[in-house]
């Protein structure tokens, strides 16, 4: 039988964060080391995910020497990679093979994206609470809500769960998860009569409104990169070749779908600042302790 973790006793699991982190990004090359405060962005991510309350052990997965300094620095065991791989999933997955005798034990693998500097600690957190209370969850990730401008924003993955699923016993009451049904760029999840007016709506630059007196319920959410895998399912996962929905939307967990994993959704009430472009990088100058204290407040 698969483990299952209350609240009170998830301090008993073992949870590994792996954070997947390339020096080639297309859009700001050399990322994990650029700086943010004077600090190089892969320590404000190894920082923020040692803060969490759940995680035993940090490894940065890369394929650069500077990036896996930076992250010894700052904490982590940092495990060399092969540039070639696909994704970070993969790259995760290659160092937990290389380091498979302190593995024995893991029960769930945090995977959270190089480039999220100010991730809430509470956040790795609640993932692998979300897996480990579980039972039936192979993947666990999070999501947030949702604002209609995202529906168009390709770069904004939107996510549709079931209802809630059963819980561990003893486990928090206020555990909001349900199972992921799709992911998707594309708006989905939308109330049928709405959505035609909201996208032209959109399309011609005219922020949506309904009509009076109606709500529009969107039945998606704002889809949030980090995972938590019980580590058989992490294997699991490498080894299935790429689906027809992963290659159509670009999106390496529909092949988790596709191939019946099942992935729980949990809730956070918002999103998380990630770093795509030297705009995004920009826009965090300045603001590193204000992040962290806003963090450390909610906590």
């Amino acid at each position: 039988a698969v483990p299952t973790f209350s609240r009170e006793t998830m301090q008993a699991a073992k949870v590994l964060v792996a954070i997947p982190a390339r020096f080639g990004s297309q859009r700001l090359p050399g990322k994990p080391l650029r700086l943010i405060d004077g600090e190089p962005l892969i320590c404000h991510t190894v920082r923020a995910v040692r803060a969490a309350s759940c995680v035993h052990h940090v490894l940065v997965a890369t394929d650069h020497a500077d990036i896996a300094s930076a992250a010894q620095h700052a904490g982590a065991e940092a495990v060399m990679t092969e540039s070639s791989l696909s994704s970070g999933t993969d790259r995760i997955a290659a160092a937990i093979r290389s380091i498979r005798a302190s593995m024995e034990s893991v029960d769930a693998v945090v995977n959270v994206q190089g480039d999220e500097p100010f991730i809430d600690p509470a956040a790795v957190d609640l993932v692998a609470h979300v897996l480990l209370n579980c039972a039936q969850a192979d993947i666990s990730t999070l999501s947030a809500p949702l604002v209609a401008e995202d529906l168009l924003d390709t770069a904004k993955v939107k996510v549709v769960a079931s209802a809630a699923a059963a819980l561990a016993s003893g486990a928090s009451p206020h555990l909001d998860t349900g199972r992921a049904l799709y992911f998707s760029r594309a708006p989905i999840g939308v109330e049928r009569d709405a959505l035609g007016r909201l996208l032209g709506q959109l399309q011609a630059g005219v922020q949506f409104a309904p009509k009076a007196g109606r709500q529009v319920h969107f039945g998606c959410r704002l889809h949030l990169g980090i995972y938590a895998f019980r580590p058989a399912a992490l294997q699991r996962f490498v080894a299935l070749p790429p689906s027809r929905l992963e290659s159509l939307e670009r999106l390496e967990q529909m092949r988790a779908l596709e191939a019946g994993m099942h992935i729980a959704v949990g809730q956070v009430t918002q999103a998380t600042h990630g770093v795509d472009t030297q705009e995004d990088l920009d826009a965090l100058q300045g603001r590193a302790a204000t992040l962290r204290q806003g963090w450390q407040r909610q906590r």
